[in-house]
């Protein structure tokens, strides 16, 4: 009985408890490293593992490979609040004289514009890893992103206006024979928009896009079906207003156990592990997603009424022509126009829509193209 009486005494203060933190302001900040210790004793090898046998003292190095000397790592003053070594090891990696940092660097964002990289194993550049495609274009890179300060936008700017990124995607006789992998970029090797470009793009299209920088993390909305894939349906998930939650996606708050569909389909990386190079799937789940999902149907609408709202847009042929201007970016050829209306007017006249409903599904058509959703 006094065991009991004591448990119920424990339940009373934990629920105290609770009603105290629940009325604290929700914590943003997490401290990761409480403590630093400017003088910290020597690392030693532990022989077999063994924490109770030390074994040969081991100081800070930059890998032999290199040949470099050991780093100079200065005493710490008095007053310091840590030993320096970590300060030391980050000025090495992103130093001049360091011949791996910049070729990993500009490797990864010709990745980014091209599908792959120069070096087609971009976690790995050493034996065991591919070798470059074009080593003296990957040293060329590299040396410009050092002399160019490591700014990233001039980098990213050089290789898309370079000739390479401009090619076209059509292939001939006499490359496919000669090079038939295009590991020599011969031509532009098509791809799918990655899953946060197409939400993006989207945004950007329907002129839903919030182009605010910085702020908090945003939480999109999900269905009750995605939410129920969680041990505790929906805890934790702070679905953001929908006048708030326009925002790139690189503001999309990330849990492990709970993607959006229109970024888990359309091979959005595990989030349990490093991610090198994305996998380019086609899947029929992508297909039904981009038809059928309600983040695409909504945005249809809004592209719907942006285009309505248009002066120069006042009648039924005009609109057509801006969806597909907005969408593709280039001007509607008469034959894709020709199309638009045949469809609008078979949606009308044989599913019975009216003329709002029928404009809106021919937008989410446009929204479908493979030229909206590919490169080429």
């Amino acid at each position: 009985e006094e065991e009991y009486r004591r448990y119920h005494e424990i339940l009373e203060k934990l629920a105290a408890f609770d009603r105290k933190m629940s009325k604290l302001p929700r914590q943003e900040l997490v401290l990761s490293l409480a403590k630093c210790d400017p003088h910290p004793e020597p690392t030693r090898i532990m022989m077999r593992g063994n924490p109770h046998v030390p074994g040969e003292e081991v100081a800070p190095r930059f890998p032999e490979l290199f040949g470099l000397d050991p780093p100079d790592i200065p005493d710490a003053l008095p007053d310091a609040r840590s030993a320096g070594r970590r300060r030391v090891l980050a000025d090495w990696i992103a130093s001049a004289e360091n011949p791996l940092t910049a070729r990993v660097i500009a490797n990864r964002v010709w990745q980014h514009h091209f599908g792959r990289g120069l070096v087609r194993s971009p976690n790995n550049f050493g034996l065991l890893g591919v070798a470059p495609t074009h080593p003296e274009l990957l040293d060329w890179l590299s040396l410009w992103l050092v002399e160019n300060e490591w700014r990233l936008k001039p980098l990213h700017r050089l290789i898309v206006t370079s000739n390479a990124y401009r090619m076209s995607s059509a292939a001939t006789e006499e490359g496919l024979a000669a090079d038939p992998a295009n590991n020599l970029f011969w031509r532009f090797d098509m791809r799918r928009l990655t899953a946060e470009e197409i939400r993006d793009t989207v945004m950007y299209v329907s002129g839903r896009l919030d182009e605010t920088l910085y702020g908090p993390s945003i939480y999109p909305q999900l269905s009750d079906e995605v939410l129920a894939t969680q041990s505790k349906p929906g805890e934790n998930w702070h679905t953001t207003p929908t006048n708030q939650s326009a925002r790139r996606s690189i503001y999309i708050h990330v849990k492990r156990s709970l993607t959006p569909p229109e970024l888990s389909n359309f091979d959005f990386p595990d989030t349990d592990s490093s991610c090198e190079a994305r996998f380019n799937t086609v899947q029929a789940a992508q297909a039904l997603t981009l038809l059928h999902g309600d983040y695409m149907q909504n945005h249809a609408k809004y592209l719907a009424e942006r285009i309505k709202q248009d002066e120069q847009a006042d009648n039924i042929e005009s609109q057509v022509q801006l969806a597909l201007k907005l969408a593709l970016q280039r001007d509607a050829d008469l034959d894709a126009v020709s199309d638009g209306l045949e469809l609008i007017d078979k949606l009308q006249s044989a599913h019975n829509l009216d003329a709002d409903e029928a404009f809106n599904q021919y937008c989410l058509m446009v929204l479908n193209l493979n030229e909206f959703v590919y490169l080429d």
